[in-house]
């Protein structure tokens, strides 16, 4: 049975929302994993569970020719409207599932995917397409989360619920996402998936909060990770946890933009 997070659908209904409250954030992964492939202009790129395209938008704007590829058909419209705002004419988008991608053999220079493989059902079939698209000389970038407990708004939604509701059991499943995470896990992954050599390295994106009150309500409407646990606490309860939440990041109003930190994992991968 597919999680919230493995339905296309899903990740459509919230595309915008997601841009708003996640990209700041997935953007700072995907510049750095542009900076450690070391991206060549005009060199083929093809980019794996894109979302909205935050590192489609950094490739081409290095100069690559790059192809944006996501299962949801909300996130591809969502990218088109951004590249057409843009003048952006060197990214094409399309509709696809990435464990199983419409495209031929050691076709690109470069494969990428951040904080996308992570939610594939089959994960290493997704890492084993990210290494069969590419050319002989190829590279690769995935962008994985760390230890869950580097994770700040996650540690901040867990006190948040304890203290707003301490009756409410929280789920001892881990997320679908937590499959594949950590150094150790990412840099076994991408060498089961034929890789020759793989570096791994850890990086701390930090998120500024214009609004904590704004990004709750973006959190609680664009987390399909999340969609199980806010339908189990119910509309007040969730309520009175996104109560407790903007308190604990806003230290009860003495910081006016906090800010929120996650820790993720870059590996870069080479066919040879």
């Amino acid at each position: 049975m597919l999680s919230p997070d493995q339905i296309p659908e899903k990740w459509s209904n919230i595309a915008c929302v997601y841009e708003r409250a996640f990209e700041k954030l997935t953007a700072q992964f995907s510049e750095e994993a542009v900076r450690l492939l070391e991206l060549k202009p005009a060199e083929s790129v093809l980019d794996v569970a894109t979302g909205t395209g935050s590192l489609s938008l950094v490739a081409a704007k290095m100069g690559a020719d790059v192809l944006a590829t996501d299962f949801a058909e909300g996130m591809i419209e969502r990218l088109e409207q951004r590249l057409e705002n843009k003048h952006i004419h060197n990214v094409k988008a399309e509709v696809m599932d990435g464990q199983q991608l419409s495209v031929e053999d050691a076709s690109f220079d470069v494969s990428a995917s951040v904080v996308g493989v992570i939610f594939f059902p089959d994960i290493q079939k997704g890492l084993s397409e990210l290494k069969r698209v590419l050319k002989p000389q190829g590279r690769c970038a995935v962008v994985c989360w760390d230890d869950p407990q580097h994770f700040e708004m996650m540690t901040y939604l867990k006190q948040a619920i304890a203290e707003a509701v301490p009756a409410f059991e929280m789920p001892t499943q881990a997320p679908v996402w937590a499959r594949l995470c950590g150094q150790q896990s990412l840099k076994e992954g991408l060498l089961d998936a034929g890789f020759k050599r793989v570096e791994v390295r850890q990086m701390q994106g930090l998120l500024e909060l214009e609004s904590a009150e704004q990004f709750w309500l973006d959190f609680t409407s664009s987390a399909p990770p999340l969609a199980s646990l806010f339908e189990s606490l119910g509309i007040e309860n969730t309520k009175k946890v996104g109560e407790k939440f903007v308190e604990l990041v806003t230290e009860s109003g003495r910081i006016s933009s906090p800010i929120l930190s996650a820790q993720a994992c870059i590996g870069i991968a080479y066919v040879n």
